[in-house]
Parts: structure tokens; C-alpha cells; sequence
């Protein structure tokens, strides 16, 4: 019989997994289920099957983040523990779910038919102050993830996995601070020209590195150098 804090190591790798698999694959399944870019991951919210998508994964992650435990807390190098980091991450997950994003502004015109008709699906909306919330909320749960991969992940003895783990964190707080940038150009009327789509690009370029840093966690390079070596 294994021991009680085997089976828990097993599973917490088993959790990484699944957060870094989601995490990855988030963007591309919204994508590809509905075969329309819009202006944001968060607007997929108010498509039919991208939406379950949506909620099933944002869901996954906040309850994930919740029972996810990580390292002990060490008192004298550590300001904040991994649990309450995660806890942080995982509530503002589930906020994100729970105050989805204003409809307008999806660069959709079915969605805009929404927005205009008022027929907003499940927890949909047109508030403004709602929309506060959930941006907030959405760069709590990225900004912590940042967090998470940059200074938690690098408590690991292995040197290869400490430099990804770093820049997968700087590139999650780049596409954030680009992300905050560009909506203050917007609302100064400041055009440079970029794309329209910025905020699901850069929402996509911060949650792919979050996803490689939590599959590298979860040990996915060990299992599959381990598995090409029992192939050959």
C-alpha cells in the first residue's frame, strides 16, 4: 500500500495536468467550436458551444486552484503560501464564470444582435460596472498564475525547468500589461494601428504560457522522455 502523502503527490501532479491541458487548449477549442474570432476569450460566452466550453474550463480551473495545496508554506523566505495564491486564482476564476463579460463590444454581429435585443443567455449582460468586475477579476486570476509560475514553480531544483517556468510568468505579465495598455490607448482615442482582436490575442499569448508552466509542474517532460524511452 502506498502512503497517504504518495497518493497526494499523485494527485497534485494529476491537477497540474489537467490545469496546464486546459489552459493550453482554452483558446483553440473556442476558436475552432465556433469558426468566428471575437474580441475576446470572455465573449465566447455568449456563443452556444463555445460557452459550455467556456464555463466547464474557467469552472475546472477555480475548482482546481481551490483544492490545489503546493508547496508548505516556509515562514521565513515566503510572504504569501501556495494555497492562498491558488485560493486567490481559483475564486477569481469562478468570479470570471459568474460575472461573465459585458456582450458589447465582441466584434460579432451575432452577438451584437444579442447586445441590441436584450436576450442575453444565462448570467449575460450589458453592465457596465459588472464588466468592471469581471476584468478585474479575470487579471487577479492571470496576474496570479504570473505569480504562481515566476516565483512558486522556481522553488524546483531543476534548472532548465526554473528558466521556463520565468519566462512563462514574464510572458504572462506582458500580455497582461500590453492587454491594460492598449485599453487606456482605446479610451484616449490613441490609435496604433494594432489589430482589433488584441485583447484575445494577448488573453491567448498569457494563457498558453500559463498552461506550459503548469504541465511542466505537473512533470509531462519526464513522462514523455520516460515514455520514448521504454519505445525505444
Amino acid at each position: 500500500m502506498k502512503p497517504q502523502n504518495e497518493d497526494l503527490k499523485i494527485a497534485d501532479y494529476r491537477i497540474r495536468k489537467l490545469i496546464g491541458f486546459l489552459g493550453l487548449f482554452l483558446p483553440f477549442l473556442l476558436y475552432f467550436t465556433e469558426g468566428e474570432l471575437l474580441a475576446s476569450i470572455s465573449h465566447y460566452y455568449y456563443k452556444p458551444l463555445p460557452s459550455l466550453i467556456f464555463i466547464i474550463i474557467l469552472s475546472a480551473f477555480g475548482l482546481f486552484l481551490l483544492s490545489y495545496k503546493g508547496y508548505t508554506f516556509d515562514t521565513n523566505s515566503e510572504k504569501i503560501s501556495d494555497d492562498v495564491l491558488t485560493n486567490i486564482g481559483g475564486i477569481a476564476a469562478l468570479v470570471v464564470v459568474f460575472i461573465p463579460t459585458c456582450c458589447k463590444g465582441s466584434l460579432s454581429a451575432s452577438v451584437d444582435i444579442i447586445c441590441r435585443d436584450e436576450n442575453f443567455p444565462l448570467l449575460g449582460h450589458n453592465n457596465d460596472f459588472k464588466n468592471t468586475i469581471h476584468l478585474v477579476a479575470a487579471g487577479i486570476f492571470m496576474f496570479t498564475m504570473g505569480w504562481m509560475s515566476k516565483y512558486k514553480f522556481t522553488r524546483s531544483t531543476n534548472d532548465i525547468n526554473n528558466k521556463i517556468y520565468k519566462i512563462c510568468g514574464n510572458l504572462v505579465w506582458l500580455s497582461i500589461t500590453l492587454i491594460i495598455v492598449l485599453i487606456i490607448f482605446e479610451k484616449l482615442n490613441i490609435h496604433i494601428g494594432f489589430t482589433d482582436y488584441y485583447v484575445f490575442v494577448f488573453e491567448t499569448t498569457a494563457i498558453i504560457p500559463f498552461g506550459i508552466s503548469w504541465l511542466v509542474k505537473g512533470d509531462v517532460l519526464n513522462n514523455v522522455s520516460n515514455m520514448f524511452k521504454k519505445e525505444n
